[in-house]
């Protein structure tokens, strides 16, 4: 449908999640249909059972709604079936 297109997340939210040094992105320009709970869902390293890797900054979690639902008015953005 389009380009893929994403907002990087920071390193100190990044450290703060427990993910590693390589650069990592929400993509915003396809969004996930499922059944929930579903079987791909694997427990966050170190959380136990949790597949939860913690929260992100109230600013950055708008970021990635602005630009999520930007795209998903301009009609660009995918649903992928999971």
């Amino acid at each position: 449908m389009g380009d893929t297109v994403g907002v990087e997340i920071p390193a100190k939210v990044k450290q703060a999640l427990g993910l590693d040094d390589a650069p990592s992105w929400v993509i915003v320009s396809e969004h996930n249909i499922d059944e929930w709970p579903n079987g791909g869902l694997a427990p966050a390293p170190g959380k136990g059972e949790s597949v939860a890797y913690g929260f992100i900054p109230p600013g950055l979690f708008a970021r990635i709604k602005a630009a999520f639902l930007e795209l998903a008015r301009q009609k660009k953005s995918t649903a992928v079936r999971r």
